[in-house]
């Protein structure tokens, strides 16, 4: 019976061993271009708090996002009831809750708008041919136009005549 030599590894160590290598530098070049990528999200925290945004804006702004408006809403409540419980002036003063008047063809202009603004899809919720569908695609062309502007010169300008 023949032993193997101690530095001898069968064929399922070796298998093993080169995954392992594989995975390895897998992992490496993960995590190098994640810091690459939190690297450039600072960056962009810091522009927007040079204009005055904060993490909590765009914290705020991604539960806007992510969440119907019915669960927005019932957040906001809760904090209103909270605030009404200390004694604070939010709880007497804040009526953000009231009943939505707005016409529905401003609502849909509205809607169109933040969709051209934050580049999501050219899907009109609404009836073709009808007041709201002309409304958002008027809107949604208007928001468009807003984020492919280049501001910069103008406030670079502006900041010039100062």
């Amino acid at each position: 019976m023949t032993s193997r030599d101690h530095n001898e590894k069968t064929q399922q160590e070796q298998y093993e061993d080169q995954q392992f290598l594989r995975g390895f530098n897998e992992i490496k070049n993960h995590e190098s271009e994640m810091a690459g990528t939190k690297g450039e999200i600072g960056q962009a925290y810091k522009r927007l708090k040079d204009l005055g945004w904060s993490k909590k804006d765009i914290e705020f702004a991604k539960t806007l996002e992510d969440k119907d408006v019915g669960q927005v809403i019932a957040d906001f409540e809760r904090k209103i009831r909270v605030a009404r419980l200390f004694g604070h002036q939010l709880g007497r003063q804040l009526e953000l809750l009231d009943k939505d008047r707005t016409p529905q063809e401003d609502r849909a202009y509205e809607e169109g708008l933040a969709a051209g603004k934050l580049r999501k899809s050219a899907t009109n919720p609404y009836q073709p041919g009808s007041k709201e569908f002309n409304r958002w695609q008027e809107g949604f062309a208007e928001g468009t136009k807003f984020i492919n502007a280049d501001l910069s010169k103008a406030v670079a300008d502006a900041g010039a005549g100062d």
